[in-house]
C-alpha cells in the first residue's frame, strides 16, 4: 500500500517537470511562458509571515484612495429619497489623448504595436536633415518621411525630440556640412554607441546657428496642437545630454550650467505651448517641465535615473555641485516619458523581467512611453498581452465608480465618486460635463466641479452637480458622462467604467 503511494507520486512528480521541460523548450513558439518571478513570489508567500509588497504593479486592481481629508458631503446626506448605482471598473485597454505608447512616426501603419490605434507618435528630426542649406528648412522631407499629415487626421499627437548626434553603424555627421565648415571644432568618434560626429555645444556660432533653426522649427509646429510633448534633445549622443567621454575623452565635454539655459531658453521660446521635458533634472528644468528616461526597464539605469529625480546631486559630466535638482513629485504637475532600454530584448522585459519592469514603470510614473515600443512581430503570444498590462498603467484612467442621486420639485443633485486608476494625472485642462437626454432626444450638458489635472493615480474624489430638473422628472432622462478636448469642446476620452457609451460618452443611466 504504502509502496504504491509512493510509486505515484513519483510518477507525479516526473509529469509535472517533463511538462516544464517542454513549455521551457517550446513554450515561447506556442505562447506559453512560465514566469519564474512569479513562481518565485508564489512559494514565498508560503513561508513568510510578513506582510508583502505585490510583486507587480497593477494600478488598476488597487483601490484608489479619497484624495480629500475632509469628510464628504454626499447626496445620500442631502436627500432621503437619493438613488444610488455603483459601476465595476472596465479592465480594456482604453487609447486616450496624449498618453500611451508613441511608436515612431516613420512607421507604416500595422508595422509597430497598434498602429492604428496609439495616439502618440514620436519624431526625431536631425539638424543635418532639417537644414541642408543655411536658412532652408526642409519641412516637406519632415512631412513625408514621417506621415504627420495621415497622423493628423487620425487625430494622433506627438512627441519631438531635435538632435545634433545620433550614433550609427556609418561614418556620418547630424549637423549640416556648413555648420561643421563654419566650427569645425567637434570631434568623429568610433566607440561602443557606434560612428559620429560631436560637435562642441559651446561655441557661439554653433548655438546662434541652433537656436535659428530651432525657432524655425517651433514656429512651424505650433500653427497646430500637433506637437505637444518635446524633449529637449540637441545636447550628447542621442539629445540625452551625456557624451561618452569615458572612451574617447578626446571629445568635447558637456557645456556648464550657463550655456544649457541658453539652450533652454532657446526651447522654451519656440514651443510655448507644448509640454517640455529632460533627460536629467538639471537646475534649469523649464517651470512646469518633465523629464524622460531612455533607459526604461533597465534595473540598474532606472534606478540611478529615480535616483537624480528624487534626490538631485551632482552632475558627473562637468563636475557640478548640485547640477540635478530634487523633484520626487514632478509627475504631479509635468509628465513622464521616455522609451524602453534596448539593452534588454522586449521579450524578458515583458516576461521573465515583467515585474522589476512594470515596477519602474510604476516608480516612475509614466505617460507615454517612445519611440521604442514593443513589435508584435518580435513577441511570443503571452508577450503581447502583458502590453497591454502596460498600457493600462501608463498616463491617466479616470473611471466612475458610483453615481448617486437625489432632489425635490426643482432641482436634483447629482454625485459621483471619480477616480484615477493608472500613474499619472492628464496634464492639459479637460472639463469634465455630465449630458441629459430628455424622451426627445433633447441633450443639456452641465460641467462637472472636478479639476483632472489634480486628481492623480491612485486616488479618488467626490463631486456634485446639480441640474434644474425635478427628481420625480430625471427618472425619465438618460445621463452620460464625458470627458471634452478643450479645443474641439467634443467628448474625446474613454473611462475606465464598465458601462455602455455613445461614442466617448460613458452611459451611466
Amino acid at each position: 500500500m504504502i509502496k504504491d503511494i509512493i510509486t505515484n507520486i513519483i510518477l507525479i512528480v516526473l509529469i509535472i517537470l517533463t511538462i516544464f521541460v517542454f513549455i521551457m523548450l517550446f513554450g515561447k513558439d506556442l505562447g506559453i511562458v512560465i514566469d519564474i518571478d512569479a513562481i518565485k513570489g508564489s512559494i514565498t508567500q508560503l513561508f513568510e509571515k510578513e506582510e508583502e509588497e505585490p510583486e507587480e504593479a497593477n494600478v488598476a486592481d488597487t483601490a484608489a484612495s479619497d484624495s480629500s481629508e475632509e469628510e464628504t458631503v454626499t447626496v445620500a446626506s442631502m436627500y432621503d429619497n437619493t438613488i444610488t448605482i455603483e459601476y465595476e471598473l472596465s479592465d480594456e485597454v482604453l487609447y486616450n489623448p496624449l498618453m500611451g505608447f508613441a511608436p515612431n512616426a516613420d512607421s507604416d501603419e500595422g508595422t509597430d504595436v497598434n498602429m492604428d490605434k496609439v495616439r502618440l507618435v514620436y519624431i526625431e528630426v536631425t539638424w543635418a536633415e532639417f537644414e541642408p542649406e543655411q536658412g532652408v528648412y526642409d519641412f516637406e522631407k519632415i512631412e513625408t518621411d514621417n506621415h504627420l499629415q495621415e497622423w493628423r487626421n487620425a487625430g494622433k499627437n506627438a512627441v519631438l525630440r531635435f538632435v545634433c548626434d545620433v550614433p550609427s553603424d556609418e561614418d556620418h555627421m547630424d549637423i549640416p556640412d556648413w555648420v561643421y565648415k563654419m566650427t569645425k571644432d567637434g570631434k568623429k568618434y568610433d566607440m561602443s554607441y557606434g560612428k559620429g560626429y560631436c560637435p562642441d555645444y559651446s561655441n557661439e556660432d554653433f548655438i546662434a546657428a541652433h537656436n535659428e533653426a530651432l525657432k524655425a522649427l517651433g514656429e512651424y509646429f505650433s500653427k497646430d496642437s500637433f506637437v505637444r510633448y518635446v524633449e529637449l534633445g540637441s545636447l550628447g549622443h542621442w539629445g540625452e545630454w551625456h557624451i561618452n567621454i569615458d572612451e574617447d575623452d578626446g571629445l568635447p565635454v558637456m557645456p556648464d550650467a550657463d550655456t544649457r539655459t541658453i539652450y533652454v531658453k532657446a526651447y522654451e521660446d519656440a514651443f510655448p505651448d507644448a509640454k517640455l521635458l529632460m533627460r536629467r533634472p538639471f537646475e534649469e528644468l523649464p517651470e512646469g517641465g518633465g523629464v524622460f528616461n531612455d533607459m526604461t526597464g533597465s534595473y540598474k539605469d532606472t534606478t540611478e535615473w529615480l535616483t537624480w529625480i528624487n534626490e538631485g546631486g551632482v552632475y558627473e559630466q562637468t563636475g557640478e555641485e548640485d547640477a540635478l535638482i530634487a523633484i520626487p513629485d514632478i509627475w504631479k504637475t509635468a509628465p513622464v516619458g521616455g522609451e524602453f532600454t534596448s539593452s534588454i530584448p522586449m521579450e524578458d522585459m515583458l516576461i521573465s523581467q515583467y515585474a522589476t519592469t512594470s515596477s519602474l514603470i510604476s516608480d516612475s510614473h509614466m505617460t507615454f512611453i517612445g519611440p521604442k515600443v514593443p513589435e508584435r512581430e518580435d513577441l511570443s503570444g503571452a508577450a503581447w498581452f502583458r502590453c497591454d498590462d502596460i498600457m493600462k498603467m501608463l498616463g491617466y484612467r479616470y473611471a466612475v465608480t458610483t453615481m448617486e442621486y437625489g432632489g425635490d420639485n426643482t432641482q436634483s443633485v447629482i454625485g459621483l465618486r471619480i477616480s484615477n486608476e493608472a500613474l499619472a494625472p492628464i496634464y492639459w485642462d479637460y472639463p469634465v460635463y455630465l449630458y441629459l437626454k430628455d424622451e426627445m432626444g433633447n441633450i443639456e450638458k452641465y460641467k462637472v466641479d472636478i479639476d483632472l489635472t489634480k486628481l492623480y493615480g491612485g486616488e479618488s474624489t467626490y463631486v456634485m452637480t446639480t441640474v434644474p430638473v425635478s427628481f420625480d422628472s430625471l427618472s425619465t432622462y438618460q445621463i452620460f458622462l464625458g470627458i471634452e478636448d478643450p479645443q474641439t469642446q467634443q467628448p474625446a476620452v474613454y473611462i475606465a467604467t464598465n458601462a455602455e457609451r455613445s461614442g466617448y460618452m460613458t452611459i451611466l443611466k
